[in-house]
């Protein structure tokens, strides 16, 4: 009897001191999830970096600030003849080769950052400029910015390019590409609508390459699950619903921990009156506590294992394994597109997606060929952020997994930094070098990388800009930043990435032990007792 007495004793003292200390990260879980659930709801919402630890913070144009350039035609934007825009996380600025002066360029952007955050911008051969953000399209009118509308679109956008000729667009989705083309209007300052009345859109889908077939890895199954996005908008709601059990839950175990103290104390003053209100919080919070934990231990308990198996070491062998599968619309390229070049010297174009690289045809609707993935360039799963053409039929392909220089036809792949051809592929997706940006438009054409912590190879740390400095973050990243654990990075190193693997194991303990005491109490006795945890 002693025995049993003693092993129901450490489940209650598991439940009670683990879920003391855990409660206040699973506030902030379920808080950040459910903003990370609902990015356009949370769209216009900020945060100043100076919150932020200082990893966060923009020195020497890192952390994303700044993704490319291109030099514009001066006589086209009214500028000055050695003038850059500069695009990356919080818009486009317009600056000098000497990146000396800095100037606001986002006008007719979205007001917030997130809506700003440029994924390529391009000049067309007659002087047009467009920019793809996050969501939408613009074309720059020669006083401000102006949403070009995608029809029927409702994904976001993944990069824009010029057609062969340089006189058209293409835009890329996450699932399909869209065919931009027509006259050059007259007047600067047209409406949105009488542009799009002188402009052709062509919505194409790519095709399927002989012997694709089209599979998902179970990392991306289960963060479909975790998230509820498999089961679409109704899904995502009973996900944000078992977060706010989760919320409920957490707030109540904390009140459950502290009344007794309190009860005790007015019992020492003598205070019956204020004892038995204090009492009678105990009971209600102990019944909502117990009963909705023990009601929803199956839902809780699914958020809190797929949870942890999207960091490491989990996700690691969760992403390496795929599954078939169930292509939607019949489009096997469905939320797998991530940027888009034409290869001059091969005559096609050279498609980045989350398979791989990919060829097709000149019109999107013959020939679509899956390049090797061995034979091909290191890409992080953020995707590929520097994809430039050498005009030699060889390319500079950058990412959160390094630089590349990558010569298709010779089959050649030589590390940008240490010039060595590559060897084989690293089952690690991160690269000491995260490169984020490329430019080699400054300083009479030196090559500029911009790595996301380091920030731009200047041989030096360059002062960034206030105006560029100032830019905040958007609430959407900073929740990204705590539900995944980086935040934690100053306090815990290289822990932080195995701070959400264990904080799922011990939410699970504190879950299952509660489960188990009040379990044991039913079998006991028919009728709940109200006695809390």
């Amino acid at each position: 009897m002693r025995e049993k007495k003693k092993k129901r004793f450490t489940w209650k003292k598991y439940h009670r001191w683990f879920g003391l200390v855990l409660s206040v990260f699973m506030l902030v879980f379920c808080v950040s999830g459910i903003i990370l659930n609902h990015r356009q709801l949370f769209a216009g919402c900020e945060v100043s970096r100076s919150l932020m630890p200082s990893a966060y913070h923009i020195k020497n144009f890192n952390n994303g600030i700044i993704k490319g350039s291109i030099k514009i035609n001066h006589r086209i934007s009214k500028t000055p003849s050695d003038s850059i825009l500069a695009y990356g996380y919080g818009g486009v600025w317009l600056t000098d080769a000497e990146m000396k002066s800095w100037k606001d360029f986002n006008k007719g952007l979205p007001k917030n950052v997130d809506g700003r955050n440029i994924r390529n911008m391009v000049q067309t051969k007659n002087g047009e400029i467009w920019c793809a953000a996050m969501m939408d399209v613009y074309r720059f009118d020669g006083k401000e910015w102006k949403m070009f509308p995608l029809a029927d679109n409702e994904e976001r956008i993944a990069d824009i390019t010029l057609t062969k000729d340089s006189t058209s667009i293409i835009a890329m989705t996450r699932s399909a590409v869209y065919e931009i083309s027509g006259k050059k209007t007259d007047a600067a300052n047209e409406k949105r609508d009488a542009i799009s009345k002188k402009t052709n859109i062509t919505r194409k889908i790519i095709g399927q390459p002989e012997g694709f077939v089209p599979e998902v890895t179970l990392f991306k199954t289960v963060w479909n699950l975790h998230s509820g996005a498999f089961f679409g908008l109704a899904g995502r709601l009973v996900v944000d619903a078992i977060a706010i059990v989760l919320i409920i839950l957490s707030i109540t175990g904390i009140i459950l921990f502290i009344l007794p103290y309190r009860i005790r104390r007015q019992k020492r003053l003598q205070a019956r009156e204020r004892m038995m209100k204090l009492g009678k919080q105990m009971v209600f919070n102990a019944k909502w506590h117990n009963k909705l934990g023990y009601t929803t231990i199956i839902l809780t308990l699914w958020l809190s294992i797929t949870g942890m198996c999207l960091r490491p070491p989990l996700m690691i062998p969760l992403a390496m394994n795929k599954t078939t599968e169930k292509v939607k619309d019949g489009n096997v390229w469905h939320d797998k597109l991530r940027a888009i070049r034409w290869d001059a010297a091969e005559g096609n174009w050279l498609v980045s997606t989350s398979e791989g690289f990919l060829r097709v045809d000149e019109h999107f609707c013959q020939k679509q060929v899956l390049l090797d993935k061995k034979q091909s360039p290191k890409i992080s799963p953020m995707g590929v952020n520097v994809f430039e053409s050498d005009g030699k039929g060889g390319w500079l392909i950058g990412s959160f997994s390094g630089m590349f220089r990558w010569n298709p036809e010779k089959n050649l792949i030589v590390d940008y930094f240490t010039g060595k051809a590559n060897q084989g592929k690293s089952m690690i997706p991160i690269s000491s070098s995260l490169v984020s940006g490329y430019s080699k438009d400054f300083f009479g054409g030196k090559e500029v990388i911009f790595d996301y912590s380091k920030g731009a190879s200047l041989g030096e740390t360059t002062s960034t800009p206030e105006l560029l400095s100032a830019t905040p973050m958007s609430l959407w990243n900073v929740a990204l930043e705590l539900h995944v654990g980086r935040c934690y990075s100053p306090f815990l190193g290289p822990l932080s990435d195995l701070f959400v693997f264990i904080s799922g194991l011990l939410i699970t303990l504190v879950l299952l032990s509660g489960y188990i005491i009040l379990h044991r109490r039913k079998k006991k006795s028919p009728k709940l007792p109200r006695k809390s945890l």
